[in-house]
This record gives structure tokens, sequence and C-alpha cells, in this order.
């Protein structure tokens, strides 16, 4: 049984010094691929050796929304330079609008570029969204469809969304705030979303999942994913081996062309 884990962030400078052995452990709990998406122009290149030093590792480059106001002139040509030499998706990017301070307009302008590069280029989309949700509707009705699927990562919206979402070609991603207790939203969301249509995450280094042991502070990784499939998939009386393979081919379908890319060079 193999997992990919659809969202992380190896490049984290918590964490960057022990990839190696992340991937190491990654490998023995059968992870086949990490999906490392970058945040910020500072991080393109980290993600870029990441993914030349790992055939695991599948980049994405893109511009997160909590870092919109730190963009340089040249943002839109780096980043296009990333995705032209590197098989890779696109993101972390999208809404964040959890700090009313934030530049809103600025957010939805970087975004919307992203989402055009992903039309165009013919790429996945890792998306990012908390408390936009509205606004992140409206700028799908505007764009259209994705030509190839995108993904929105640690779903935390409503169940009754799911159908719109998948009607534009979004999947949706769940880490392991779905292993917490409480965490009633997210499970009913799970049980909502179409078999096709769900993916799994560790969003590493952090949300480390709810595990029956101590809680201590610890930082989150890869080899954690196929825990959260297993407490996931109880939790919407899902057999564990059904769910965490439906999860594994929803995501080659995800990524196929990054894995194509890497495979083609």
């Amino acid at each position: 049984m193999l997992f990919v884990d659809s969202h992380c962030h190896l490049h984290d400078p918590r964490i960057i010094s022990d990839v190696p052995g992340i991937e190491n452990r990654a490998r023995i709990a059968n992870v086949q691929y990490m999906v490392s998406c970058a945040t910020m122009e500072n991080n393109f290149e980290l993600t870029a050796g990441l993914s030349r030093d790992f055939n695991s590792i599948l980049p994405c480059f893109g511009i997160h929304p909590w870092f919109v106001g730190n963009i340089s002139d040249q943002w839109k040509e780096r980043l296009e330079h990333y995705l032209w030499t590197y098989p890779s998706g696109i993101g972390e990017t999208g809404l964040d609008f959890t700090d009313k301070t934030c530049d809103r307009d600025l957010q939805i302008k970087v975004f919307e570029h992203h989402l055009r590069l992903a039309m165009e280029l013919e790429r996945p989309i890792n998306i990012h969204i908390r408390k936009a949700w509205d606004t992140f509707i409206h700028i799908l009705k505007k764009i259209g469809k994705l030509k190839v699927p995108g993904l929105i990562h640690s779903y935390s919206g409503s169940a009754d969304m799911i159908p719109v979402f998948e009607t534009y070609g979004l999947y949706l991603s769940f880490s392991g705030s779905v292993t917490n207790p409480n965490a009633k939203k997210v499970v009913t969301a799970l049980k909502r979303v179409s078999k096709k249509r769900f993916v799994l995450e560790t969003d590493t280094p952090d949300i480390y999942p709810y595990l029956p042991e101590p809680q201590v502070f610890r930082l989150n990784e890869p080899k954690n994913l196929p825990v959260i499939a297993q407490i996931a998939s109880s939790r919407i009386g899902m057999k564990f081996k059904v769910f965490s393979r439906q999860a594994y081919d929803n995501s080659l379908n995800l990524f196929y062309p990054i894995l194509q890319g890497k495979k083609d060079n």
C-alpha cells in the first residue's frame, strides 16, 4: 500500500537539514511521493534543489497569500522561470482573510495570476483558502474550470460547497486536522467529497496529527501520512486499505503532469 503526501513544505528552515532522514522515514512508511510547496521567491531555489536531489519530491512554486507583501518587481518572471525549468505544480497560493489588515486586493491579484498560469501551462495548483470562500468562488466563476485538476489543501470549508469546487476541477485535500476528535466539520466534508476527488496530506512540518500517544509539541513529517489515513478512514466508516488505495490513485491522477515531466527528464 502506497501513499502520496499532496502538500508539505520540506524547504522549511525547521526541517530542511533533516530532509535526507525525512525522505528515508517516508520511504519506510510507503510514502512514495511528497509534494513540496514553495511559499515565496526566497524558497523557490530551495524547493527546486530538493526536487533535484530526491526523485520522491515533487515541487510546486508559488506565492503564499501571507507573503504577497514581500513580492519583488520580478516575481512573475521568477515564478514562470521555475515552472518552465522544472516538472512542477503551482502553489502554495490562494487567499487568506483571517488577518483583517491584509491587502485583500493584492492577494486576489497574485492568486488570479497563479490560476491563469495553471490554465495556460496545464499544471496542478495547490490552493490555500481561509475565511475567503465567497471571494474564491467568485474568482472561479470568472476564471472557469481548470484544464487539469487542482486541490484545496487542508480543507476547512463546509461540506455544502464541495460540489461547487468539484465542478471547477478541484480535489479536496485532508490533513492531520481530520484526526482531531473535535473536527466534526472536517469529517462531514470528507464524507461528502466524491470518491475520486479526495487526497491526503501532512502539511509538514505543521498540523501534527492527534495520535494515541502523549500529546507533546513536535514537528510533523510525511511518515505520519499512513496513520492520518488510518484514522480518517475509521472516522468515515471506510476500510483502511480501500480508502488509502483510492487516495493514492486520486493523487496520481492529480499530479500526473509533474510525474510525467519527471519521467521525461
